[in-house]
C-alpha cells in the first residue's frame, strides 16, 4: 500500500524564517502520509538568523540548499529543479497543513488527471478565509477569493479557478514540466498569478479541494516591509507586458505607482517591463504598443530618459554590442593621452562599438600608424567647433569659454547621448555627459573649478598616478573611481649598449621638460670630465610644433656647449626605438624649480619607455616618477642639476652598479606595461558590462530596508 502512494516533494522557500520553521516542517511530517513517501526540501535565500543551521540540527532528514540570490521564484525553480516527488508541494514556511491535507490533495488529483495542481482552504490563525482561490478583478488587479471572510460553508464545494496561492499549493510533475519554470523576474509576488496564466494556456486548469486545510499567516517574512505592494504593483506590469500587451499602458494608467505619481518606483520597472514586452511578443505587436506607451511616458520623464532604457534593452536583449564613444579634443595630436585610450579601444573594440570622437580630422589608420595598434573595428567622428574654428585655434583650449559665452562643447554633450558609455579622453571640464554611464579620465586637474566645470557629474573617475590622485582631491575636492597607470609598450631585448644619455619629451614652448637645463647639466659634466667630453652623447628627442620659440633657444645654446648633444625633433616611431635600445642612462628634469603642479611629470611614461629598454633613469624627485622609480634600487630620484651630474658621473664610473640598475629598471618597469594595463581596463570594464547588458532584478532586503510603500 505504501509503495503504491505517489512520491511527493515539498518546496520551502525560507528567509530569515527561523521563528516559523519548527511549526512547518512539523506539521508536514505530521501528516496522514507515509514518511518515507516525502522528501522536504528546503531553499535558503540567504538568511542571517541561523536558519540553515537550526534546519540541519534539529530536522536533519530535510534537505538544504542555498540559492545564490534573494529571489523567491527563483528558490522555487531550484527546488523543483532538485527535487523527485511525482507531486510537488509549493509550502510557505509560515504555513501549517493539517494531517490530511497532502492525502486529499494528491486523491484529487489521481481522480482528476488533467488537473495540474490543486489547494485547499487556506485560512488565517482565527479561523477566517484567507483564500480559496485567485479571482480577476477590472483593470488585471487579482484577489484571492473569500479574503477576510468568516469560514461558514460558503465554500465548501471543489471548484475550477483561476488561480491558487502558492502559500499552500499541490502541482503535478507534468504540469510542471509542461508549463516550465516560474518567470524569475518576478521575483516574488504575482508569480503565482502569472503562473497560473500559462498553467491555462497549456491546458492545465487549476482547482480549489476544500477539505484540504492550512492555516497561514500570511507575510511571515514580509508583514510591514512594503514588499507586498511594491512587487504586487510592479509585477502587474511584467504580466500584461508578457500576456496583455494591449492593455499594458491602460494598466500603467491605472497603477498604483502613476495614480499616487510614485513615478521614480514606476521608472525603475520600466527596464524590465519593456524587456519583458518586447521578447515576449511579435515585431508587429511590438510596435504597435510600444510607441504610445513611450509617447505617453515621454512628458512624465523625458524622451531622453525613455530612450536610455530602451537602447539598453537593445544591449540587455543582445541585439547589439554596448556602443562607447571616446571624446578628445587633441585626437589629431600624438600624444601620451591619446595613446592611452587608443590602447584601450584596441582592448575592449571586440566587446564594444567603439567611435573616437574629435574636433579636428584624423583617420583610424592615422591613429593606428602613431601608436602602432589594430583599430580597425573602431571608427571616427568629427564635430567641428564653431567656436574655435571662428578665432583659428590652433587646438582647442577650454580656458577660453567664459560664463558670459554659451558653452561650445555642448555640442559634445548632445552627442553623448546616443552612446552607452562616454570616454572623456583628455580631462576636458566643461562636457556634461548625457550617456547612461560616463567616464573622465583625469591625467590630472590642471585647472580649476570654472563655468561650466561637469567633472562630478561623471559616473567615474579614472586616473593615472597617486600624483594626480593628490591633486584631484585637492583642486577639485573630488575621489577617483581607480587608478589605472598608462599602458606603457616600449619593450625591447636587451641589445649592446652606447655611450648615450638619452632625453625624450616635447620642445614645449613653455619648457616644462627642461631640455635647456639638461644641457647645461650635460656641458657641466663634459667641462669636469674630459673623459666623458670625449666618449659620450647628449640626445634630446621631443616633438615639436613649426616656429617653436623654445625650440630655437635650444639649438642657440647648442652652439656654446661643450660635448656632444644632438637634437632629434618629431622622430619617428622607428627611431625613437632605436635611440632606447641605444641608450645607457636617461634624463628627466620636468618638475625643477617648479610650483604650480601641472609643471610636473604627472606620470612619467617616456621613465618607463627607457626602463623598458635597459636605460637607467636619473629624474627629478617629483610627480608621478616617485611611483615609477625606487631611487638607489631601479635608477635614481634627484631634486638638483648637481645631483643630477653625481649621480650620472657615479653611473659612468661604476659600470657594474649601471649594470645592475640597468637589469632593475627592466623589471620595475613590467609594472606599468601592456598587461597590467590591459588586465585593469577589462576587470573595469567588465564590471560596466556586467552592470549594464545584465538585468539587475530589485533585491527583496534592500526593498525592505528602504521603506518604498511600506505597509
Amino acid at each position: 500500500m505504501t509503495n503504491a502512494l505517489p512520491f511527493c516533494s515539498f518546496v520551502v522557500v525560507n528567509y530569515n524564517g527561523l521563528r516559523h520553521l519548527r511549526g512547518c516542517f512539523e506539521a508536514v511530517q505530521a501528516s496522514n502520509y507515509p514518511s518515507d513517501r516525502i522528501e522536504i526540501i528546503a531553499v535558503d535565500n540567504g538568511s542571517k538568523d541561523g536558519s540553515i543551521e537550526y534546519i540541519n540540527r534539529t530536522f536533519p532528514q530535510v534537505r538544504t540548499l542555498v540559492n545564490s540570490s534573494n529571489n523567491f521564484a527563483a528558490a522555487l525553480n531550484l527546488g523543483v529543479e532538485l527535487s523527485q516527488g511525482e507531486y510537488v508541494a509549493f509550502l510557505n514556511n509560515d504555513a501549517r497543513i493539517h494531517p490530511d491535507w497532502l492525502r486529499h490533495l494528491v486523491e484529487y488529483l489521481e481522480d482528476h488527471f488533467r488537473v495540474g495542481a490543486a489547494a485547499g482552504k487556506i485560512r488565517f490563525p482565527d479561523g477566517r478565509i484567507n483564500s480559496v482561490g485567485h479571482r480577476r478583478l477590472p483593470d488585471f488587479y487579482w484577489e484571492d477569493i473569500g479574503f477576510g471572510e468568516p469560514d461558514e460553508g460558503q465554500f465548501d464545494k471543489p471548484m475550477e479557478v483561476e488561480g491558487l496561492c502558492w502559500a499552500a499549493t499541490l502541482f503535478r510533475r507534468e504540469c510542471l514540466d509542461h508549463v516550465g519554470p516560474v518567470d524569475e523576474e518576478f521575483v516574488m509576488y504575482f508569480e503565482d498569478v502569472e503562473y497560473s496564466k500559462r498553467c491555462y494556456e497549456e491546458g492545465w486548469p487549476l482547482h480549489y479541494v476544500p477539505y484540504a486545510l492550512v492555516e497561514h499567516e500570511v507575510g511571515g517574512s514580509s508583514a510591514g516591509t512594503g514588499l507586498t505592494a511594491y512587487f504586487c504593483n510592479r509585477n502587474r506590469f511584467l504580466y500584461l507586458a508578457k500576456h496583455e500587451p494591449q492593455e499594458l499602458l491602460h494598466g500603467v494608467q491605472t497603477s498604483v505607482f502613476w495614480i499616487e505619481k510614485h513615478y521614480s518606483l514606476l521608472y525603475d520597472t520600466l527596464l524590465v517591463t519593456f524587456k519583458k514586452l518586447i521578447e515576449s511578443h511579435p515585431e508587429k505587436t511590438v510596435n504597435a504598443v510600444l510607441p504610445q506607451l513611450c509617447q505617453r511616458l515621454s512628458p512624465v520623464y523625458g524622451a531622453r530618459d525613455i530612450d536610455k532604457l530602451l537602447a539598453r534593452v537593445e544591449v540587455i536583449l543582445g541585439y547589439r554590442k554596448p556602443s562607447i564613444a571616446i571624446y578628445d579634443p587633441a585626437l589629431h595630436f600624438i600624444g601620451g593621452g591619446q595613446r592611452y585610450l587608443a590602447t584601450l579601444a584596441s582592448i575592449l573594440q571586440d566587446r564594444f562599438d567603439i567611435t573616437f570622437i574629435g574636433n579636428r580630422p584624423v583617420a583610424i589608420a592615422q591613429l593606428e600608424s602613431w601608436y602602432g595598434l589594430n583599430l580597425s573595428q573602431c571608427s571616427v567622428k568629427i564635430i567641428p567647433l564653431p567656436f574655435f574654428e571662428k578665432r583659428g585655434a590652433r587646438h582647442i583650449d577650454a580656458t577660453w569659454v567664459t560664463a558670459d559665452r554659451k558653452n561650445p562643447f555642448d555640442a559634445i554633450a548632445k552627442e553623448s547621448q546616443h552612446y552607452d558609455i562616454f570616454l572623456n579622453a583628455n580631462q576636458l571640464t566643461k562636457v556634461t555627459p548625457l550617456s547612461p554611464i560616463s567616464v573622465f579620465f583625469c591625467h590630472f586637474p590642471d585647472s580649476y573649478r570654472t563655468a561650466y566645470f561637469a567633472v562630478d557629474r561623471y559616473t567615474f573617475i579614472v586616473v593615472n598616478s597617486n600624483y594626480t590622485t593628490k591633486w584631484l582631491q585637492k583642486r577639485w575636492r573630488l575621489n577617483p573611481s581607480i587608478l589605472i597607470y598608462p599602458p606603457v609598450e616600449m619593450e625591447g631585448e636587451k641589445r649592446e649598449k652606447e655611450n648615450i644619455i638619452l632625453a625624450v619629451g616635447r620642445f614645449e614652448e613653455g619648457g616644462t621638460k627642461k631640455q635647456l637645463e639638461l644641457i647645461e647639466a650635460f656641458d657641466r659634466i663634459c667641462r669636469e670630465n674630459p673623459e666623458i667630453h670625449q666618449t659620450w652623447k647628449l640626445i634630446l628627442v621631443g616633438g615639436s610644433r613649426p616656429k617653436n620659440g623654445y625650440l630655437q633657444q635650444v639649438e642657440k645654446q647648442l652652439e656654446t656647449v661643450s660635448g656632444i648633444v644632438e637634437l632629434h625633433v618629431n622622430a619617428e616611431l622607428d627611431e625613437l626605438k632605436s635611440l632606447y635600445a641605444k641608450a645607457k642612462i636617461f634624463w628627466h628634469l620636468s618638475g625643477l624649480h617648479e610650483f604650480d603642479p601641472e609643471r610636473f611629470e604627472h606620470f612619467g611614461m617616456a621613465t618607463v619607455e627607457a626602463m623598458q629598454n635597459y636605460c637607467v633613469p636619473v629624474v627629478f624627485n617629483g610627480g608621478g616618477q616617485r611611483e615609477i622609480i625606487e631611487s638607489g634600487k631601479s635608477g635614481f630620484l634627484i631634486d638638483s642639476i648637481e645631483q643630477l651630474c653625481a649621480r650620472t658621473r657615479q653611473l659612468i664610473h661604476q659600470p657594474e652598479l649601471l649594470e645592475t640598475l640597468s637589469q632593475n629598471a627592466r623589471d620595475r618597469s613590467r609594472k606599468f606595461g601592456r598587461e597590467p594595463f590591459e588586465n585593469k581596463i577589462k576587470n573595469f570594464f567588465d564590471i560596466l558590462y556586467q552592470e549594464y547588458a545584465t538585468l539587475k532584478l530589485p533585491d527583496p532586503a534592500e526593498i525592505a530596508k528602504s521603506g518604498v510603500m511600506r505597509d
